[in-house]
Order: structure tokens, then C-alpha cells, then sequence
């Protein structure tokens, strides 16, 4: 059945139609709606705009939250080239590159609610592709409706899984396949308001661990919300939306909806935002949704997000980020404090992120401290990274390479003090930091790093990273990107050499829906892992390969 569907839609995307086989540029036909001359005006451009505005009405809506740049980013080349591979076996040369709603690279953390179809309605457009008839349906002259989806197959086989160190599967090695599919529909009436829902179906073969909670998911609903504009403030909306949503912030440091994960993370609540071309201002109140394998998600009410996000943009190539973000959670023993004793937690997390280029140099500096109540103790805690690079756009391939060094605080005496100092982890894209290892997160952790990003063609990316790890405090624990304990010698006996750890990766895009990819990494383990073993097959290096076939539409 999966096999099956990842066969129809891989073979939807490469039958040719009459739109798909004429080169993107030049366009031979104007997009369906468009007048035949160039330059003029779609039937259906809604309300007219102010006197003198460079776009009409629906080139505007909806608004979108740019994508922001992650950790470690790589610069693409840009000018003339292939940009797919069915481009290059079609000699089909692009001028520049195409645009790219989901997103050209990296594993497309991106909100479907954030998908920048609005092109389409540029009159002088040029870009056509087989599934433009399901964006932007213009419903008369004020409504909007779009929809689309994904499908993705991940294989995976991963020698010491989570370094998951409990006996009798301590040490596994693990073969299986997470497959998903997700489709959302999108309805605005104008810019004034907006229901949007996504629904979810993942799985999983068996695997030699436990489930991850994220694995499972049968029939549910990823996003389900309402968004009205309350107020225009300097001509750009006040908006909220109310409902089940994804957050995404940032480097995703601290929140993320984690699309790694075979289902993305999700919360319920609600959330205003008001957007100008350089300012996002961002607030929201919500509950985390925790997944459940068999009946529809809900939330935890015990479990409280709220926080304000700011960011500035100086230009369009750099960025400050501020943010506050309140993480409640007051069920039993989810804290463990001084002196054993447990309880709930409240973690105030005061962050803040300075990221972007000049000329060829690079840089991502974002730094946050926690206060608040841990049990029966109060929280200091913290967490730093700083990030230098560097893009050899002269070079063959357009190299880019970044030298890092990531700290989170630990406890050099855990539970025996009136202060907790282990950085909390909040709601991470734990597979982009750390290797990709999946089991190492930002607590009690210092971790050096250097990351090397090429572009053998413009279709394909190559990545290679370099990690020397070690515990920030011996007594601590070693912990997965969720904050769950991993490994921990409460003596320090044990050391604090996690081990250095290697990651390569490669992405083919087939065409502009098809995505091929081949990731790779492992951890040489050190001391520490050899000396907390429950067998000798936990004492082992943790080596893992995925191979991913997605299609978006």
C-alpha cells in the first residue's frame, strides 16, 4: 500500500502534460486566468490596492511569515543552470533560480500554512507547473482556496539506537520504515479571514526500541485553526489565530514543529502577530498536543507555552531575534529536585539571536538564560552559541563553511543544591544540531563543530560535518533532544568524552516535488558511553543511515 502510493505519486509528478513540457523560461502560454497580453491585469485581482502599489491585491494574500534561516546554513548558486535533475536530462537551462514554496533545501521545516504560492498571481509570471490548478482558486472575486500535500518514506538502519541504554534492548541495532502523508486545505476570504486545515497519517514498521511518541499517528489532524485580521496597523494586519498550529521560530533552537519526526509537533491555543517587512512581532498562549497513536491528538491542559518572539530585520540579509518564552508543566514527577524530592517545573526563557552575511562571511550568535522554579528548587541555567562562516562563491561547487561551538549549561550537583543550572530544551529541532544523531540534545553538553556545505550541480547538495563532544558537568546526564535522561553516572566516574562524531548527507532534487536523500552519521564513542553501558553492545558507536523519498504538491 505505501509502496504503491509513493509509485503513483512519483509517477503523477513525471508524466508530462502540456503545461510541464514547455521550458519555465521562456513560458510559451501565459498560467490559466492571466490576459493574453503581458503585463495585464488577472480577472481576478481582487479589491484594488492603494494608488501606486507595486502588486495587486492577491499578490498580497495571504501573508506569510518568511522562512527563517536555521542554524549552519548553506548558500546556494544562483545565475543560470539546472536546477532539478529532470531539468538536466531535459536541457532545460534557468536564466536564475526558481521560486521555491517548499523550500529549496534542508528537510522543509516549513508550516504548510506558510507555503509562498502568491507568485501565481503576478500577472507577469512566467513559472507554471502541473499542480498550479490546486493553489490560489479564486472563488469569485474574494475568496481564496488552495490545497496540497505530502507523501514521505524514510528507511532507516541504526546501530546503538538513542544510545537507548536499557536492558534487554540496550545496544540494538534497528532496521524500519516511517512513512507519512499529509494534506491541508487552505480558505481565505480576503485578507480578513482564514480557516485552515491539515490533516496527518504516520507509521511505522517494528522497531527493536520503543516507539518514539512522534512515530505513530493514525488519522489526525496536524493543524486546525481559525485566523481573523483584527486591525491594520501601518497598512499591515493585527491578525490571531485560534486552534491547533505549528510554531516555528528562528534557528528552531527552542521551538519547532521538528519535521524529522515522522509526525510534526503541534500545539493548540492561540496566537497574534502583526508583520512588516522588517519587523515580526509574535505572541502566543497554548498547549502542547501530545500525540496519540490510536484516536485524535489532544491536549495536555497541565502543560502551559506562552511567549513573545520578536525579530528586526537591518536588511534583508540580517536579523535580531528576541524572545520570551514561559514553559509551565504541572504534572507529577515530571521534575525530580533537591534532595529527590519531585514536582512540576516553570521555566522562564529569556533568548536572544543576532544571524545573517556580509558579503561572503557568515555568522549565528544566539544566546538565552532560564530562571524559574524546578520542584523544590529555582532554576539558573543557560545556553550559548556562536558561529562564524564563510561562502567561496569563486569556487567550484560554492563551498560554505562554518565553524561552531554550542554550550548548554549542566548541574555539576544535581538535586543536592537550591539551584537547578541544566538548561531546559523546550520544543527543538533536535535532528539538525548535534550531529543529526537523534540522540544527543541541548542540555549539560559542549559541543565544537565544523560544517561544510557544496553544490556539486544546482540540483544536488552535499554536506559534511565534524563534532567533538563532551558533558559540560560529569555528575549530570546526558540527554536526547526531547531533555530525556540518556546516560548518567551520578559519581562522574564516568568522565564527560561523549566522543567526536561525523555526519554526511546528500539531496537530489529530482524535480521540483521529488526529493531524494541520503543521510548518514556517527558517534565514536567515548569514555563516557563506553563507562555507562548496561551491555557491551550500548558500549558500542552509534552509526546510523537514512535513505528518503518524499513528493510535495
Amino acid at each position: 500500500m505505501r509502496s504503491g502510493l509513493v509509485l503513483l505519486f512519483a509517477i503523477l509528478a513525471c508524466t508530462p502534460t502540456a503545461r510541464a513540457q514547455a521550458p519555465i523560461v521562456p513560458v510559451v502560454d501565459s498560467p490559466p486566468g492571466t490576459a493574453a497580453e503581458a503585463g495585464s491585469e488577472r480577472s481576478w485581482s481582487g479589491p484594488a490596492q492603494k494608488p501606486k502599489a507595486e502588486k495587486t491585491f492577491w499578490e498580497s494574500v495571504p501573508p506569510i511569515q518568511p522562512f527563517p534561516r536555521q542554524g549552519n546554513f548553506f548558500i546556494a548558486p544562483t545565475g543560470p543552470g539546472y536546477y532539478t535533475l529532470f531539468d538536466q536530462l531535459n536541457g532545460r537551462q534557468l536564466e536564475k533560480r526558481p521560486k521555491a514554496p517548499f523550500l529549496q533545501w534542508g528537510q522543509n521545516a516549513n508550516s504548510s500554512f506558510n507555503l509562498d504560492f502568491r507568485y501565481l498571481d503576478d500577472p507577469k509570471n512566467k513559472e507554471v507547473d502541473r499542480f498550479d490548478p490546486l493553489k490560489r482558486i479564486h472563488l469569485g472575486e474574494n475568496w481564496l482556496f488552495s490545497t496540497g500535500g505530502e507523501v514521505r518514506d524514510r528507511y532507516a538502519t541504526i546501530q546503538n539506537a538513542a544510545l537507548f541504554n536499557r536492558k534487554p534492548q540496550a545496544g540494538a541495532t534497528d532496521n524500519f520504515n516511517l512513512f507519512r502523508t499529509r494534506i491541508y486545505g487552505d480558505l481565505w476570504y480576503r485578507d480578513e479571514f482564514r480557516v485552515f486545515a491539515e490533516f496527518i497519517t504516520a507509521h511505522s514498521s517494528s522497531q527493536a526500541i520503543p516507539f518514539a511518541s512522534s512515530d505513530v499517528l493514525h488519522n489526525d489532524f496536524l493543524n486546525l485553526f481559525a485566523e481573523v485580521k483584527l486591525f491594520t496597523v501601518d497598512d499591515h494586519g493585527v491578525y490571531a489565530r485560534i486552534g491547533r498550529q505549528e510554531l516555528l521560530f528562528g534557528s528552531q533552537r527552542a521551538l519547532s514543529p521538528s519535521d524529522w519526526s515522522n509526525s510534526r509537533r503541534a500545539f493548540q491555543g492561540v496566537r497574534g502577530s502583526w508583520h512588516s517587512d522588517q519587523i515580526e512581532e509574535d505572541f502566543f498562549l497554548v498547549n502542547p498536543v501530545i500525540p496519540d497513536p490510536v484516536r485524535i491528538s489532544s491536549i495536555d491542559r497541565n502543560q502551559l507555552l506562552m511567549g513573545n518572539w520578536f525579530k528586526y530585520r537591518f536588511t534583508k540579509d540580517s536579523s535580531a531575534d528576541l524572545y520570551y518564552i514561559l514553559y509551565d508543566n504541572d504534572n507529577p514527577g515530571v521534575a525530580k529536585g533537591q534532595g529527590g524530592v519531585s514536582g512540576g517545573f516553570s521555566v522562564n526563557t529569556f533568548g536572544s539571536r543576532f544571524v545573517g552575511e556580509y558579503r561572503q562571511f557568515l555568522y549565528d550568535f544566539e544566546g538565552a538564560i532560564q530562571a524559574g522554579r524546578w520542584a523544590n528548587q529555582s532554576i539558573l541555567a543557560g545556553m550559548s552559541v556562536a558561529g562564524l562562516g564563510y561562502y567561496f562563491k569563486a569556487v567550484p561547487m560554492a563551498p560554505t563553511l562554518w565553524a561552531y561551538y554550542d554550550f548548554a549549561s549542566g548541574d555539576p550537583n544535581p538535586n543536592s543544591t537550591g539551584v537547578h543550572r541544566t538548561y531546559s530544551t523546550l520544543f527543538p529541532f533536535g535532528h539538525s544540531y548535534f550531529a543529526g544523531l537523534d540522540a544527543i540534545g541541548r542540555q549539560n553538553i559542549h559541543d565544537f563543530h565544523l560544517e561544510l556545505g557544496v553544490f556539486p550541480v544546482n540540483w544536488m547538495r552535499a554536506t559534511l560535518g565534524y563534532h567533538a563532544m563532551t558533558l559540560a558537568n560529569a555528575k549530570d546526564a546526558l540527554y536526547s533532544p526531547s531533555g530525556a535522561v540518556v546516560r548518567q553516572d551520578k559519581t562522574g566516574k564516568a568522565g564527560t568524552d561523549i566522543g567526536n562524531a561525523v555526519s554526511a548527507a546528500v539531496q537530489f532534487h529530482i524535480d521540483r516535488h521529488q526529493i531524494f536523500f541520503v543521510g548518514y552519521s556517527h558517534l565514536f564513542a567515548g569514555d563516557y558511553i563506553r563507562n555507562t553501558a548496561a551491555t557491551a553492545a550500548a558500549a558500542r558507536d552509534l552509526s546510523a543511515l537514512w535513505i528518503q523519498y518524499s513528493v510535495k504538491w
